[in-house]
């Protein structure tokens, strides 16, 4: 007996390496998501590029989640989405799912026959792994399919004694996880079924489990039109899906029923049950009292050569699967919305500019205003009108990141009613965002509507992050309605214009006018103004307002402001005076010389090698943009 006791504990549970190797490897799993995913990073993100999981604290909040299938998992889901905010704890949960995963796979495998702790109990991980390396947040799918497993080894381990229990135990739990999770309890059922079909050989039983719960859901489709999501996919409105997302978690529903199905290998491997001892269960032998029992005969993934070609397969998805450049780019988002200016020009600098979208150029160019050198440095980066404000932008869906980061935008340069438009847009496609909550309470106590601007900062106040943001506004509008010991709120008021209504796009002058008619010394909207000059070629802009760099308190002239003036001047116009100091000496010579190297390479005839050869020297100037990058309307 005691050998046979032995026996089945070397069986039954992992070896001391399997042991130390799962420690390791989730050790290491858990510092590769806290130190190169960096989940905070996702945080910033939810609600612009992904999908914004709500969360507030209350029980009202909670009692919109109890009214439908599947809200637990969405309330859950929200709530540990909020701690992404903090990436050591994101990384841990993330690494927890991980080793419920690998929990699991080791008591399925232990059915299908397969040795406990082999390398396919880490591929569930592995898959989430690859997901996560995307910058996506599918953990509605995760935490949906880990609670169909925990209550299919529930299932296993109570139902097997009679049939008539294993209907009713199979009926309670598909009914309470549809509760708890919608749709993926059709997976319970899939899992459930194979179960019986394969493992314990109970057919008519695993087909009564398929027909039941794929007839609910045939006449819940398409009599009652209801949207089933058997896999909760959650991707946002605002991007397309990105294919290693999408194909990691649809391989990760997939991947269980194949361990299951894996069973039936095991059967075939097996000797025949002597007929004599009726008392056998279907998938075990029971060992005599006479002899040593034998060990039940186990599949090794490594005889098959499986194992390590799943562990390679696994090792290249995740390492191929890591965007760094995505990751830079998502850090500047970081930054900017953080206003760390300096973080965001240092991390550009690390990026291939021809990977910058139009919302990273945007954030670079609010850096370098912030850093006092937009007029000096615009051009050591690749410039587009749309980006400079986010508008104008054709054949774009309607983001999340768009409206937000034009209202950001529109406030801190003074059109409050264009900045309060957007953010309504936000909250109407995100929902309850906390940035757009603070956002909408500031465009209220600028426009003098205190109450308004309560109800927004009392919702703020119920977010479990940014909670104490909410009450400390509250506080300060208690001790002073007009929150005039506010700075910021009493600068915005300063330079923020009192037109209603502007259309959200460059109307002539108009749109910088406006602002510099309310306050000349609106410094951002000059700079800003001249930008919108230099991009749309208009030289003769930039020589008209040169005149304003004094008041503004400018010693010299920009960099970009003198080349505009060169080129203005080169045209064959009249002289002007420059107010603000002469332009360089140096600045004229590199224009003569930039000249020179295009007519010799072509000019006009061959602009493509005219460009080539001008590029290492003059490529961050404003008189290359001019003559290769200016757009053709101008």
């Amino acid at each position: 007996m005691i050998g046979v006791d032995s026996d089945e504990k070397r069986i039954s549970r992992p070896g001391s390496k399997s042991v130390v190797g799962c420690g390791v490897f989730f050790v290491s799993f858990y510092l590769y998501g806290w130190l190169i995913i960096e989940p905070t990073l996702i945080y910033q993100a939810l609600g612009t590029s992904i999908d914004y999981p709500a969360f507030s604290a209350g029980r009202l909040f909670l009692n919109s989640f109890l009214s439908y299938p599947g809200g637990l998992i969405a309330y859950a889901v929200g709530f540990l989405s909020q701690l992404f905010y903090f990436s050591w704890v994101g990384a841990l949960i993330i690494t927890v799912v991980g080793w419920c995963f690998w929990l699991l796979t080791n008591r399925l495998s232990s059915l299908a026959g397969l040795t406990k702790g082999s390398v396919i109990c880490y591929l569930p991980a592995a898959m989430l792994l690859t997901a996560y390396n995307r910058y996506d947040h599918q953990l509605t799918s995760y935490a949906a399919l880990l609670v169909a497993l925990v209550l299919l080894v529930v299932y296993e381990r109570v139902a097997s004694h009679s049939t008539g229990l294993a209907v009713t135990t199979f009926s309670a739990m598909f009914v309470t996880l549809y509760y708890i999770a919608g749709g993926v309890s059709l997976v319970f059922a899939l899992l459930a079924a194979i179960y019986e079909i394969i493992v314990r050989r109970r057919r008519i039983l695993g087909m009564l489990f398929l027909a039941g719960p794929g007839a609910a859901y045939l006449i819940g489709r398409y009599l009652f039109d209801m949207q089933i999501e058997v896999i909760p996919l959650r991707f946002s409105v605002f991007a397309e899906p990105d294919p290693w997302v999408k194909y990691s978690v649809i391989c990760l529903y997939l991947y269980f029923p194949l361990v299951l199905l894996a069973a039936g290998l095991r059967q075939k491997s097996l000797p025949k049950a002597d007929p004599g001892d009726s008392s056998q269960k279907p998938c075990e032998r029971k060992p005599s009292h006479k002899a040593k029992a034998a060990p039940t005969p186990q599949i090794d993934p490594k005889q098959l050569k499986i194992g390590p070609v799943l562990a390679a397969a696994a090792i290249v998805c995740v390492v191929a699967s890591f965007d760094g450049t995505k990751k830079k780019l998502m850090e500047i988002d970081y930054f900017a919305h953080n206003r760390m200016w300096t973080e965001v020009l240092d991390t550009a600098s690390r990026i291939p500019p021809e990977s910058y979208d139009m919302y990273c150029v945007h954030d670079i160019n609010r850096a370098l205003y912030y850093t006092g050198s937009l007029g000096d440095r615009m051009f050591c980066y690749p410039q587009t009108l749309p980006a400079l404000m986010l508008t104008n932008i054709e054949g774009e869906k309607p983001a999340g990141r768009t409206f937000m980061k034009r209202s950001k935008l529109f406030l801190e340069i003074g059109h409050v009613a264009d900045a309060e438009r957007d953010a309504f847009e936000f909250l109407e496609l995100v929902g309850d965002c906390p940035s757009v909550l603070e956002l909408l309470a500031t465009i209220k106590l600028l426009k003098g509507q205190t109450e308004a601007a309560k109800v927004f900062l009392r919702v703020l106040s119920k977010d479990l992050i940014h909670g104490s943001r909410g009450q400390e506004l509250l506080r300060q509008i208690a001790e002073d309605p007009q929150m005039t010991g506010n700075k910021r709120i009493q600068y915005l008021r300063s330079v923020s214009t009192d037109k209603e209504s502007t259309r959200s796009g460059f109307e002539g002058d108009d749109f910088f006018v406006q602002l510099l008619n309310k306050n000349s010394d609106n410094r951002m909207a000059f700079e800003y103004m001249m930008a919108f000059y230099l991009l749309t070629g208009q030289v003769d802009g930039i020589t008209a307002n040169i005149g304003r760099l004094r008041a503004l308190g400018y010693t010299k002239l920009p960099r970009h402001y003198e080349e505009a003036i060169v080129i203005y001047m080169g045209s064959g116009r009249r002289q002007m005076d420059l107010h603000a100091g002469q332009v360089s000496t140096e600045t004229i010579e590199r224009a003569k010389s930039a000249d020179a190297i295009y007519k010799s390479h072509g000019g006009k005839r061959n602009k493509q090698r005219a460009a080539e050869a001008m590029t290492a020297d003059f490529g961050d100037s404003y008189i290359f943009y001019y003559i290769f990058d200016l757009p053709k309307t101008r």
